[in-house]
């Protein structure tokens, strides 16, 4: 509801006059209901009496955290909040100004009987001012407004004032993303009152905790936080430069039973390794589920991290997700304390060489990996040719595999070694610079039979020739996604798409920045698979034919298509609902997914009617 309103002292002719016109709306139907909405809920705002909230109250209802008031606490408690205040005329004619604003068609008997009632009332305010001829305006010295008109003025509450509450908690939480600014909600929180309630209500707005943040901060946060568990960043740099036993981490350790994620970024090796000595101790993140280790390339040196040690992983008992980033491959793990039995993804990347021996053994241990993530990966292949291919391994539980700028031949050497029978989903990204495309053929055509469980296929700046793009479409019969990125490919590249017996199955396309290709080819395609549920195309040259495109919407129930221009003849908006997209666990994209920025930013989406 809308909050933040109240009425000034009235006659009780007026307070009588807007409550008979709040039942009356309440009994609007049709279309003129929703576009009173917001009328109806500030008339219940200023006609209620103030509700006062004892701490901690919450119903018994409703046992949900964020659905209740949040009493407000901390060091910006004593701010002062806005509060809109109305007289009865100024309410009566914002109330007649959006009656008016109705289309006519729309206008109930309900709605023209208060239009009368208000307007008959607004006559009679004016009557009686110009009857006093001889009584100046109340303007001030300079001819503006003065203190009590400029009040009125400012009683018109602002647009985004009139937004549900259930809105406004959607738009913070996208404001305040996983990696956003730490001090959004603080931010969102000082608006003004209507804000400020639904920020202190919503528990999980405050649970990304700063090691930067002073003191005070942190303890605002965590006591707005609730019961929610808790996502905690720390700059191993910063904790480097503390001295041995300073006393600043003592708040978040009394917290840790709470913290569920933890991001350690910085670039100097040794305090990565500090930080893992004081993760160990007395097994304190016990609870935490989401780790990510990340030291940051300071110049190209090839030993940036070979000082850093991972913590002892039997100190983590419940984490199901890890990233370790510019960590050498020898100090990942020990035959004495592999990754945790538990772990579901597993991110590596940039790790410089990899020994496959100690790969293996790091990967050994993860019998319910899930996801598999390697991204800028290379092999030492002194180490490859010293296993043998006898030394492999079956990962019977590996569904997703992601592999990035990482060389074929690495790619390929791998997936010898390393057998994953039940892969659902296949995501590679191999830039030109690493050349040897033929090579990725190779790798991608017989890949399909040999995973035939395989179902969801992303290729990313894939460079192949127009028989090695047919043969892998055509061997993968099972395939239910295909999501083709930036690989420069043209009509005759996919032409295998319009066989009705290749990729059979298809229920989701996804084409982006393929500027090569034809609207008119994408209709041919959908005319093709008939079972197609969603059709995305990304950086579409807008200059393909509508008529195509209308096509395609009426064939498709969800169909997005984000052009690169903005023709004067587009539209925005998407031809079916985001009940109609797939609920598939494996098309969500991994958490651990970089955003390599492949649309402009300037895009308009265009979708036939």
């Amino acid at each position: 509801m809308f909050a933040g309103a109240k009425l000034r002292p009235s006659d009780s002719a007026d307070i009588e006059l807007l409550t008979a016109i709040f039942h009356d709306l309440k009994g609007v139907k049709g279309p003129a209901s929703s576009g009173l909405f917001v009328v109806q809920h500030v008339l219940s705002e200023v006609l209620s009496p103030p509700l006062t909230w004892s701490p901690g109250a919450r119903q018994e209802s409703d046992p949900d955290p964020e659905s209740q008031p949040f009493q407000d606490s901390g060091p910006d408690s004593d701010d002062e909040t806005w509060v809109e205040e109305w007289d009865p005329e100024s309410l009566y004619r914002w109330i007649l100004d959006a009656i008016r604003g109705l289309q006519t068609q729309h206008l109930s008997p309900k709605c023209r009987d208060i239009s009368k009632r208000l307007g008959a009332r607004l006559a009679v305010s004016d009557s009686a001012r110009s009857s006093n001829a001889g009584i100046l305006p109340d303007v001030s010295d300079n001819g503006s407004p003065s203190g009590k008109q400029a009040e009125e003025d400012l009683a018109v509450p602002s647009p985004i004032s009139f937004l549900p509450i259930e809105l406004l908690r959607h738009i913070f939480h996208f404001a305040h993303s996983y990696r956003s600014e730490i001090r959004i909600p603080v931010t969102l929180s000082h608006v003004n009152s209507s804000f400020r309630k639904v920020a202190l209500a919503m528990a999980s707005l405050w649970t990304t905790i700063d090691d930067l943040l002073p003191i005070p901060m942190v303890e605002l946060y965590i006591a707005r936080s609730g019961e929610k568990p808790l996502q905690f960043r720390m700059y191993a740099d910063w904790l480097a430069s503390l001295p041995q036993g300073d006393g600043s981490m003592d708040i978040l350790l009394k917290e840790s039973k709470r913290i569920k994620a933890i991001e350690v970024y910085g670039f100097v090796s040794t305090a990565f390794t500090r930080w893992a000595r004081l993760a160990e101790r007395d097994s304190i993140f016990s609870s935490l589920e989401k780790l990510e280790l990340v030291i940051s390339r300071l110049d190209s040196g090839p030993t940036w991290g070979d000082d850093a040690v991972c913590p002892v992983w039997e100190s983590f008992p419940s984490l199901e997700d890890l990233w370790i980033q510019g960590y050498p491959c020898e100090n990942w793990t020990s035959p004495s304390d592999p990754f945790p039995p538990g772990l579901r993804r597993l991110k590596l990347s940039r790790t410089g060489l990899i020994g496959l021996e100690y790969l293996l053994q790091a990967l050994q241990g993860c019998v319910n990996l899930n996801v598999l993530s390697l991204d800028h990966c290379s092999v030492d292949f002194s180490m490859v040719l010293g296993i043998g291919r006898r030394g492999g391994i079956t990962m019977a539980c590996l569904e997703k595999l992601e592999v990035a700028r990482m060389h074929v031949l690495d790619i390929t050497w791998l997936s010898d070694y390393i057998k994953t029978p039940n892969l659902a989903y296949l995501s590679i990204t191999y830039p030109v610079s690493l050349g040897f495309e033929s090579h990725l053929a190779d790798f991608l055509i017989p890949f399909p039979k040999t995973h035939p469980r395989l179902s969801s296929l992303v290729l990313q700046e894939c460079s192949m020739t127009s028989k090695a793009w047919s043969s892998t479409l055509e061997n993968s019969v099972h395939l239910k996604h295909l999501v083709i990125r930036g690989s420069d490919v043209c009509d005759d590249d996919l032409r295998a798409l319009t066989v009705a017996t290749t990729v059979p199955n298809i229920t989701h396309l996804t084409l982006e920045n393929e500027l090569r290709l034809n609207t008119s080819f994408v209709e041919e395609v959908v005319r093709t698979h008939p079972h197609l549920v969603s059709v995305i195309l990304r950086g579409w040259d807008s200059f393909n034919s509508r008529e195509d495109t209308e096509v395609i919407a009426r064939l498709v129930p969800y169909v997005q298509i984000h052009t690169t221009g903005k023709p004067q003849d587009d539209c925005e908006g998407d031809s079916g609902s985001e009940e109609d997209s797939w609920d598939d666990s494996y098309w969500e994209g991994s958490d651990f997914s970089e955003d390599d920025g492949w649309l402009s930013g300037d895009e308009a989406i265009r979708s036939a009617e």
